[in-house]
């Protein structure tokens, strides 16, 4: 099968998994679930699709699916900590991205944007090298933005709305504004 179709596939089976997934269950789902592994593979693949199959896997997203990518990151990026995963950190912002594709103007991406630099700086992976690997993929006023906001030294959870708890599973970022 050429790749092109191999893509096609995998963007079918993605759509037809998300369509089974409901917002509101995954977010209440353990951490770590088999939602987020499975969600994980599916970054996984994007990020090995040329730019032309991930704009095609983009355009073909509903908005409740853009939804899962978007709490996905979050749980990714707390993976991320207790694992001390680079791998999960990638995934996780790459999922944000996704989830970002469309930004309605009331939307402020940097609340979200703070999690990522946090969890970089926590498990030592450059956030400047984290955000600009995620813009890659990005649009390119979300790819802006990202480069602008990994390179920035003033970054800290409290001022935009996060916390970090410790739970007897690990760490865990709660957001309360």
């Amino acid at each position: 099968m050429k790749n092109g179709n191999a893509f096609r596939t995998f963007t079918d089976e993605a759509q037809q998994y998300l369509s089974g997934l409901k917002v509101v269950i995954y977010y209440a789902e353990p951490l770590p679930s088999s939602t987020d592994e499975r969600l994980r593979l599916i970054v996984d693949r994007f990020l090995r699709g040329t730019a032309v199959e991930q704009e095609q896997f983009q355009l073909t997203l509903a908005q409740e699916h853009r939804s899962l990518f978007g709490i996905f990151g979050h749980r990714a990026a707390t993976l991320a900590v207790r694992q001390n995963s680079q791998a999960w950190l990638l995934a996780g912002i790459v999922g944000a991205v996704i989830a970002n594709y469309v930004i309605s103007p009331k939307r402020n991406v940097d609340v979200s944007l703070a999690v990522y630099h946090h969890c970089a700086r926590k498990i030592g992976y450059a956030p400047a090298e984290l955000f600009a690997e995620a813009a890659r993929f990005a649009q390119p006023a979300l790819a802006e933005k990202l480069h602008s906001f990994g390179h920035r030294a003033n970054i800290n959870l409290k001022q935009f709305g996060w916390h970090e708890q410790k739970t007897p599973e690990g760490v865990r970022y709660k957001f309360s504004w």
